[in-house]
């Protein structure tokens, strides 16, 4: 029996950089400025149904921080979604990247 008296918490993963795959498909698909891209971050949580798939959000960091918004996990974006460029989908064992721009 875990602490939580039987309940299993899920724990949010932190801001990070952007996994290898999801930069280099901005760069060389969408035609992105490479300096861009590896300076955005992304948040990310598990994808429903697909267990070795992971949702993102990926935000530039100077623009939350210019607005005084601090990103801490993917729930923080529910109060912000406009803060969020791009969102998708990543399955690293089969290397594919499914990305959109958010308007």
């Amino acid at each position: 029996m875990d602490p939580n008296g039987g309940i299993k918490t899920v724990k949010m993963e932190k801001p990070r950089d952007l996994p290898e795959a999801v930069g280099r498909k901005m760069v060389v698909d969408m035609k992105l400025d490479p300096d861009l891209v590896w300076s955005l971050k992304y948040v990310s949580r598990p994808s429903e149904g697909r267990p070795k798939s992971r949702e993102f959000r990926i935000y530039n960091p100077v623009t939350t921080n210019q607005v005084g918004f601090v990103v801490k996990n993917w729930t923080s974006f529910d109060e912000r979604p406009e803060l969020v460029m791009y969102s998708g989908c990543y399955d690293k064992s089969a290397g594919q990247v499914d990305l959109r721009e958010n308007a």
